[in-house]
């Protein structure tokens, strides 16, 4: 037969050949396509990132911007029949969001002095003075200005004993202060409705880091919430103390960025909330994008092997053919002498 006809050795030669040329053929694309890959798969991340940031940014934009504007209502300075239904006009507005329970207007003394909410309490009378969003809204701010402030367990109305973001705006009646407009859009829904769908894949992990560092989301660990995470003494964020220094200079300002470190790779991008920012972080395992590429590896050196060894059998058979050739003119040359 033919194929009995050709070398042992020099089967075993193609075929070593075509083994080593392959695996040095995967390893040289490996090496050259994963940098590419990587920086494609953190661009990819970086975008969905940044584009949750601002829709969360939009959300406080708008609704703190509507906050202002019932606070400089006539009913909000003067007191009168349209006061309580302007708030519950504005409740009305905001609750089928489900971010919004209510809202209440405080004297210049910050008690609590008309409420509106979605389950209808009445909290009248409550103090809200010791609260560090009153402190501004009486001391710092300016008319048509609000305050997206920091978490905080709410002590009244529709939210009470939930995490709140507390969203405030001063009451001025001829340039004095004589109260504030207080609202708050609940924590847990919130981050559930813009970053419970942000993941790239169920491995990816999504955080959102507030002013004070403390975390207001973890898709990883929910019982996280509230924990400082850039405080002295903890384990470094994401396990890293480089990664958790950078995240940590990112945060109230407007940097964002990604960084690759001990076999995650991070995107991160500012929620700027007026003069002050939030941090949003997510992290996916570098496996994830080993796991994306490596078809693509295979099916080149798949590829690859195909094509050599279609060559090598088209070597063989040329020259089978030019031996037998070369056999067929001997032997004419032997019967012509």
């Amino acid at each position: 037969m033919f194929w009995k006809a050709l070398s042992g050795r020099i089967w075993l030669f193609g075929l070593l050949l075509i083994v080593g040329l392959g695996a040095a053929f995967l390893v040289i694309l490996s090496w050259r396509v994963k940098p590419a890959v990587t920086n494609q798969f953190l661009n990819q991340q970086q975008m969905v990132t940044r584009a949750e940031a601002s829709n969360l940014e939009a959300f406080f934009e708008t609704f703190g911007n509507s906050v202002a504007v019932l606070a400089k209502l006539g009913s909000m300075e003067s007191w009168g029949e349209n006061t309580q239904s302007d708030l519950d006009a504005f409740v009305t507005q905001w609750s089928n969001s489900g971010l919004v329970a209510g809202v209440a207007l405080t004297d210049s003394r910050g008690i609590v002095r008309f409420i509106s909410n979605v389950l209808g309490t009445q909290d009248v009378g409550v103090s809200l003075a010791d609260r560090d969003y009153f402190d501004w809204a009486k001391n710092w701010s300016d008319e048509g200005e609000y305050l997206v402030g920091t978490s905080i367990v709410s002590r009244m109305g529709g939210t009470k004993g939930q995490v709140i973001i507390p969203v405030v705006s001063p009451v001025f009646q001829n340039g004095v202060f004589v109260g504030a407009v207080v609202t708050s859009a609940k924590l847990k829904p919130l981050t559930e409705h813009y970053l419970e769908l942000m993941k790239i894949s169920d491995a990816t992990e999504v955080y959102l880091i507030g002013v004070q560092g403390d975390l207001l989301y973890d898709s990883k660990t929910p019982d996280k919430v509230g924990v400082k995470v850039f405080e002295a003494g903890e384990e470094p964020f994401l396990g890293n103390q480089t990664v958790s220094d950078s995240l940590k200079d990112a945060l109230n300002t407007t940097k964002e960025g990604s960084l690759a470190r001990d076999g995650r790779l991070i995107s991160y991008s500012p929620v700027p909330l007026g003069n002050r920012n939030w941090l949003l972080v997510t992290a996916s395992p570098d496996q994830q994008m080993v796991d994306t590429t490596t078809p693509f590896y295979v099916r080149q050196a798949a590829m690859f092997l195909l094509f050599s060894l279609s060559i090598l059998f088209y070597g063989a058979i040329v020259t089978r053919e030019s031996q037998i050739r070369a056999g067929l003119n001997t032997k004419e040359s032997q019967k012509r002498l």
